[in-house]
Order: structure tokens, then sequence, then C-alpha cells
């Protein structure tokens, strides 16, 4: 046992390596100096000091024997405490990570010992024909020995794959109905590491009765759907939950999750975003065009996306909520959409906006098609399936502009690219009366 005191602090550890832990984990020896720290192991006193700014102790002895005797203590005391090897998750976290904490410091020869010993301890390495003190293999072989496993960590019961996570085998551990002591349970009630790769097994811990009742590939689809769902999983309905997932067949999905609580009423139909609960002033068409133009888009929109749902559904990648909520918004979506984009459209037609027309119709025949098609509709003029020259020759047309006026609309803006003049972006009615007025003057002479 050791004891550790300063000013307004003392406490007692059962092993070395909680010391060292203590001493580079906290703020209250940061600013003292090692002479105001007193440490004793059963009375004898253990000379503490700083290296590299951080404290650390020095003892008598080989270096090799100082530190075996860092893992006697930690192996006595938590891993083998009846001379049995504890699981993973029999160990309590900070316990578990004692061991670890023993490879990071195998690194660090230097913050253990005194450079006599590790001098010494190279010595007699070399002398062995080794090629120095390599205190992290001899701990990787002390592992071994005394637990079962390497650095990599011990197999996880029920993945067949090593991992020196502590939180990993506590989770697989619950997952298979273990008999995980209380306290180490308590360790992670308070953790997030159950927030990311784990997050299956988050309810294990506060719900006892999902301990051993489904198998992995049954409970992690089911947490998901439930948190997605922003349900939670509780001890009033962990029955219900394992009946129902007792339907599911042996590696469901989640979407196949999602459908089967669905048809059995756990989950309800996903509710209309906020957004959908509040009317949209789609405004007034200013004519003809601008109204079939809103609908031709709004229903090519519609169509769409149920058409992809359609898609999605049949390939079971949503759920049926998804689904229904998808062809929902599909369905408003139509008739939320504005006459906006119609009305500034037909504006443009109306005064010859040709450098607008030309970015909105004068693209290859995937681009704008509902808007080329509304054009054909109400205006009879081609623009998908010609020439591109035809087609350019059909906006002008739409602008009401002769052939003449479109040859000069062009010269002055290739002329105006070829100037680099500030008045290439001049609005298009500008230039349409520049244009108008030429064919005027040529039509006169």
């Amino acid at each position: 046992m050791y004891r550790l005191s300063f000013a307004g602090f003392s406490q007692s550890f059962r092993t070395m390596l909680e010391v060292l832990s203590f001493f580079r984990g906290n703020d209250l020896t940061a600013s003292l100096d090692a002479a105001d720290i007193t440490l004793a192991f059963f009375d004898n006193p253990v000379s503490v000091t700083r290296f590299n700014g951080k404290l650390t102790v020095r003892r008598p002895g080989t270096a090799l024997s100082i530190f075996l005797s860092l893992i006697d203590e930690i192996d006595g005391a938590y891993f083998r405490p009846s001379f049995a090897a504890l699981q993973p998750w029999q160990i309590r976290r900070d316990h578990w990570q004692l061991l670890y904490l023993a490879f990071d410091l195998a690194r660090e020869p230097l913050y253990l010992f005194s450079s006599d010993q590790v001098a010494q301890a190279n010595g007699e390495e070399s002398r062995s024909g080794g090629r120095g003190l390599n205190l992290f293999e001899v701990l990787q072989q002390e592992a071994e020995r005394r637990f079962g496993f390497r650095y990599a960590g011990p197999v996880v019961e029920g993945s067949g794959q090593r991992n020196g996570r502590h939180e990993v085998h506590v989770a697989y551990g619950l997952a298979g109905g273990k008999p995980v002591p209380q306290s180490v349970i308590d360790d992670y009630t308070s953790l997030s590491k159950f927030d990311t790769d784990l997050r299956w097994a988050k309810p294990l811990l506060a719900v006892p009765e999902l301990r051993g009742a489904l198998p992995l590939s049954k409970l992690a689809p089911l947490v998901r759907v439930m948190v997605h769902s922003k349900l939670a999983i509780t001890s009033q309905n962990a029955a219900l939950l394992i009946m129902v997932m007792g339907l599911a067949r042996n590696e469901p999905s989640t979407v196949e999750i999602d459908d089967l609580l669905y048809a059995k009423g756990v989950l309800d139909p996903y509710s209309l975003p906020d957004a959908y609960l509040k009317p949209v002033d789609v405004g007034q068409p200013s004519c003809k065009f601008a109204e079939v133009l809103r609908r031709t888009l709004a229903d090519q929109a519609r169509e769409k996306r149920l058409s992809e749902l359609d898609k999605a559904r049949a390939d079971g990648s949503i759920s049926l909520r998804d689904y229904e909520l998808g062809k929902q918004l599909a369905v408003l979506d139509h008739g939320r959409a504005t006459h906006k984009y119609g009305n500034d459209l037909a504006k443009a037609i109306q005064e010859a906006d040709m450098s607008y027309l030309l970015s909105v119709l004068d693209r290859p025949d995937d681009a704008n098609r509902g808007t080329k098609l509304a054009v054909r509709e109400v205006f009879g003029i081609k623009l998908i399936g010609v020439r591109a020259a035809a087609r350019r020759r059909a906006i002008f047309e739409l602008a009401g502009m002769e052939e003449a006026q479109q040859a000069e609309w062009d010269r002055l803006s290739v002329s105006q690219c070829e100037r680099g003049e500030s008045h290439t972006k001049l609005h298009a009615r500008e230039k349409l009366r520049s244009c108008r007025e030429s064919a005027l003057m040529m039509a006169r002479s």
C-alpha cells in the first residue's frame, strides 16, 4: 500500500502504477516541488522527483526488477487477485488502463529509472547478445505469460477479434449476458465511451433485461432504429421489443427492423417537418406561360421524386415510414411550388432579356428540359432535339427578334468581349435597343 501526501491532500494507492497515473493526470501537483510531496510504501519512504517536468519516483534495484514489480502489483491486485485470471469485463476500467499505462511507460525508461539504472540494464542486455533494454517487448511477453494476451489485447468473446479497448470487452460481455460486475457498469454510466462505434451497447448499461436477450446482429439494428426515432429502450418496453425482434431474421437490416417495429405499432409514422405545417404564398402567374411553366416543373419534380422513392423502396434501401413520408412531401412540394421562376422567365421573354434567356435555354437537351417543354407547349417553339444554331435562333424568335437583330446582338456581344470593356454585362434591354435601332436604320436605307 502506498500513501501519498502533500499539503491538504492524503490518499492511499494499492499499486505504484496508480501513483504514477495520478502524477500524470492531475493538476494538484503541477506547481508543487517534489520535496513537498511525501510517498511511502508501508512506512518505507519512496523518493519523489521530477523528470522533464513530470513527477515520478526513483527506487533502488535494477531497471528490469523494478519494472516487473510494477506488473506484479497490478497482477495480484486487479488481474489475478485470487491467482485466476479475470475476464476483461470483470476488471474495472481504471485498473485495466494501468496495464496500458505500463506499455506507454515502457517506451520512457528514463521516466521510470535513473540514467545509471538504464545504462546498467543496457549493458547487461548487450553482454547477453541483445540490443539493449526493450521493456515493451518484456511486457509483451509478461502479459502473454500471465494474462494470455499481448499489447493487441485479448480476443473479444463474440467477435473473434483482438482488442485492447476495455469498453469493447464490456460491451460484448453485456451483450452476451455475462455477469459483468455492477462496479464495472457504473464506471461507464458517466462516460461517453459507448457514444460512437459501441452505441449499440449503451442501452445494455441501464436495461438489465436486454443483456443476453438478443444476438448482436439483432441488437445493433434495433438500437439504431430506436435512436434514430428518438425512442429510449427501457425496462418497461424491453420485453415487448425482445418479443418483436424474435420475428426478425437472424441478420436483419436496419430497414427491416424499422418496418417490423412499424408494422407492430412500436413506431409511429413520421410527422411532417415543421416547414410543411406553414402555408406558402405561391403567388399568381403573370401569364399563361408562367402558369404552364410552374405546372410542368412541379409535375416533373414530383414524378422524379416518386420514381426515386419507388426504386429505393424496391431496393430495400428505405423503410416504409421513409417511403410514406417521402410520397407525402413529394405531393405537398408540388402544391408549394411558386410562380416566381415562371414570372421571371415570362418577363425576360417580354423584355427580350437575351442574356438571361440564353443562359437558361441555350443549353443541351437535358438541361432545363421542363422549361423547354413549357416553351413548346405555349409558344410552339421547339428547343429540344434541334441543332445548336437552330436552337439559338429559336430563342431569339421567342423574344420577337428577327435574324438581323440577332446578328447585331451577336456582333455587339463579340465586339464587347474582344475589347474587354466593362460594359459586357450591360442589361439586355440596352443591347436590344441598339439592335432595334440598327435594324430600323437598315430598313430605311
